[in-house]
């Protein structure tokens, strides 16, 4: 009785340890994988079916050019600790945190950069203006 009771706290206390050193498992939005950054290029044939035109996973220290993704419709970041900045053809940039999606109205996305920082800084912010408050620019998303 006494090796049943202690292989039973032996069972107990490794199915603990087990579910407490898990990783935090991300999930998808919008058919986009986590860990990616993924385009939309059209509302009706990509957005709304949860199909995304392309994705972007690689941090880097410089933009990246859009082919096909230029001038798409929207953007989400699965990303849980990584930023996501935008650049458009007006010159402008905008910054995207983790975990949320951008509409991009007027404005016409050419370039992304995925940033290995967890939040956009004031800098960052100020860099890319308001956007929301410039005519036809990009609506922050949540889930």
């Amino acid at each position: 009785m006494r090796i049943r009771s202690i292989v039973t706290a032996a069972v107990v206390g490794l199915l603990a340890f087990t579910t407490l050193a898990a990783p935090a498992s991300a999930g998808s939005f919008k058919g986009c994988p986590y860990p990616n950054v993924c385009f939309y290029k059209s509302k009706t044939a990509n957005w709304d079916v949860n199909r995304p035109s392309a994705k972007y996973k690689d941090v880097t220290s410089s933009w990246q050019k859009l082919s096909r993704s230029k001038g798409s419709y929207a953007a989400w970041n699965t990303r849980n600790d990584d930023i996501a900045y935008f650049h458009f053809t007006n010159g402008r940039s905008y910054c995207l945190p983790p975990n949320t999606g951008l509409l991009f109205n007027s404005w016409v996305v050419d370039a992304i950069r995925i940033d290995s920082a967890s939040t956009c800084s004031s800098v960052a912010a100020r860099q890319a203006g308001t956007a929301e408050a410039d005519a036809g620019g990009p609506s922050l998303l949540a889930a």
